[in-house]
Order: C-alpha cells, then sequence, then structure tokens
C-alpha cells in the first residue's frame, strides 16, 4: 500500500509540472479550483473547456500561430 501511495505522490507531481510545460490543460484541474474558488458557478462541460483552451491557445488575439 505504501508503495502505491509513493507512486500515486510522484505521478501527481510530474501531472502537475510536466502537462503545463508541454500545454496541456487540465480539466480536473479546472473542476477543483471551480469548486475551491467559484463554487456559485456552474463549469464548463470537458467540451467547452477544451475548446476554449484551443481558442486561447492559437487565436488569441488575432496572433498568428502555425504550430
Amino acid at each position: 500500500m505504501f508503495a502505491f501511495k509513493k507512486i500515486k505522490f510522484y505521478y501527481e507531481k510530474a501531472e502537475r509540472f510536466f502537462h503545463p510545460l508541454v500545454g496541456v490543460a487540465s480539466y480536473d484541474k479546472y473542476l477543483e479550483h471551480m469548486k475551491e474558488k467559484h463554487p456559485e458557478q456552474s463549469p464548463k462541460s470537458r467540451e467547452e473547456f477544451f475548446k476554449d483552451y484551443l481558442e486561447r491557445r492559437y487565436n488569441s488575439k488575432g496572433a498568428s500561430r502555425c504550430c
């Protein structure tokens, strides 16, 4: 049981570091944030979240980006 907790701990640490580094948005982290900071608002659906994320990342303020 101890080994599982240790593996889980290091996985979560790695996820929090590497996902933003490579640009992967975390819907689960978004839900945690909404629950903690904005409980009166209903969160976006997974589809809406990723659509908005991609829109902000690649089409922000008319900036042209290819990749």
